[in-house]
């Protein structure tokens, strides 16, 4: 592995914009490492070889001359699948969506062209971000860079085994349910969802609108924080997208006292569930890394923990059932052959290129959407969503940012399932539209990675980077292990 490809993305960003690195032979470093590797993790679907390097070529030239550069002006990033590139194929992992090119930018790709940022590939995702484990996807399994016989997660699974293996320092994926932060713990990388609506999803396929955040992945807290001060800030084209001024978070991330003036919550609820017992250990050590710190730790009862898995089935697949109807075979997108009638197109056309995981979840919000069913499921889901999220208020009286395990079990073998409250403590995040970010803490005996999950209040998002970035330097960690493939 090329040493430029250990280099962090904050160091890389000084070093090409001092002089001292040329941006294509970081890019070119990429796409050795790609090519070396990829054939076994699969975590691209697509590559922009000729346009990256002839990118890169020209931020060096706007170096050399001293003309005015972007941000992240010649630094490689890997985009998922699933965000709109404009002249580009975006398929979202689906034979539905393979012909179709974009025909806008998404606002975080119009922000990372304007900061100088260089597209290296498309990552790969489950089939419209539906699922866990990035299997679902209609053209290939993306493997764990740890060990290739384990599912990275998902659904960004492709961003985080890219991040993971060194083919990129950073990436972009998006989190509905834990998304990001589940893979990046799989993977060892550090993974970031913003507070709902501080970063635009314009220009995203959207999976369940209530839930979406696209986020970061990297290898480690001060490159997510680099990336998320890019992408973040007000948007009018997306309706919950805040008001606010994008925010420089590397400039406040170092605060050497923050774990001193912070009370950390553990959620009670932890010992109603089976957790592995390497992450169990590995978590109560992390808890004992804080509290050495000066970090008082305090427990917290939410008990509507217990419903965090069946309202999200619920409201996420009402909200799958009403996004994916505009993929009818009509307006865009794959068209049956076949059909007969109307009623036809649409059938065959969804039947013949939609996944089975898709298929899925289509029903089953259909279902709960239907009129006899509205008001018992669907209806009544949303109250207790707001019973949980009023639960959760109420404890950050008690404390300033929730810490958990990451996930309740380590990575399984392609082929094996998760159980269902594995992503919990993510998905609570998610549901009540809050901040959340996962730091990796140690190796399990097997030398699979695992991660630790703090959780802020909405729009807690500084400090919660301060916290992160804090843990990482105490966590033991060592953030410049790479997988050997």
């Amino acid at each position: 592995m090329d040493e430029i490809l250990k280099v962090k993305a904050s160091e890389l960003r000084t070093k090409v914009h001092s002089g001292e690195i040329k941006s294509v032979n970081i890019i070119e470093a990429c796409l050795t490492r790609i090519k070396g590797t990829d054939f076994k993790v699969k975590a691209f679907l697509k590559l922009s070889e000729g346009r990256s390097l002839k990118q890169a070529a020209h931020s060096d030239e706007k170096i050399e001359k001293g003309e005015k550069y972007g941000f992240l002006e010649g630094i490689p990033i890997g985009i998922k699948d699933n965000i709109m590139i404009k002249g580009e194929s975006m398929t979202s992992a689906s034979k539905y969506l393979e012909n179709y090119v974009s025909p806008y930018d998404a606002t975080v790709i119009e922000k990372l062209k304007e900061a100088g940022a260089v597209f290296v590939g498309r990552t790969n995702m489950d089939e419209f971000a539906m699922g866990g484990s990035t299997e679902t996807s209609a053209y290939q399994k993306t493997a764990n860079p740890w060990d290739i016989r384990c599912i990275p997660g998902g659904s960004s699974g492709g961003s985080a085994a890219a991040v993971s293996a060194g083919m990129v320092p950073f990436a972009l994926g998006s989190d509905t349910g834990g998304s990001i932060r589940q893979p990046a713990s799989f993977c060892g990388v550090v993974g970031y969802k913003p507070s709902y609506g501080l970063i635009s999803r314009y220009g995203a396929c959207a999976l369940a609108s209530s839930f979406d955040q696209i986020g970061t992945l990297s290898k480690n807290v001060k490159d997510s924080a680099l990336l998320a001060s890019v992408i973040s800030g007000r948007d009018y084209r997306d309706p919950v997208c805040e008001p606010r001024e994008g925010i420089d978070y590397v400039s406040y991330i170092d605060s050497p006292d923050v774990l001193k003036t912070i009370k950390i919550g553990v959620p009670k609820q932890l010992l109603n569930y089976k957790i592995d017992a390497e992450i169990a250990k590995h978590f109560n050590e992390a808890v004992e890394k804080l509290k050495l710190s000066g970090t008082e730790i305090v427990e917290i009862d939410v008990a509507a923990y217990k419903y965090v898995p069946a309202l999200y089935k619920v409201i996420m697949c009402a909200e799958v059932s009403a996004n994916i109807a505009t993929f009818d075979g009509i307006r865009y997108g794959y068209r049956t052959s076949s059909s007969k009638n109307l009623n036809d197109e649409y059938a065959k056309s969804r039947a013949e290129s939609l996944g089975y995981e898709v298929k899925k979840r289509i029903l089953f919000g259909t279902y709960v959407l239907g009129a006899k069913n509205y008001y018992k499921c669907y209806h009544q889901a949303q109250r207790v969503r707001t019973l949980f999220i009023n639960q959760i208020t109420d404890a950050y009286g008690k404390c300033d940012f929730i810490f958990s395990p990451t996930t309740l079990q380590m990575p399984v073998k392609f082929g094996e399932t998760l159980m269902e409250e594995c992503d919990i403590f993510l998905t609570a995040a998610n549901l009540a539209g809050l901040p959340g970010i996962t730091v990796p803490c140690g190796f399990a005996n097997s030398d699979m990675p695992m991660g630790v999950h703090f959780m802020g209040s909405r729009f807690s998002d500084v400090k919660l980077f301060q916290v992160a970035n804090a843990f990482e330097k105490i966590s033991g960690f060592d953030m410049n292990k790479y997988p050997e493939l």
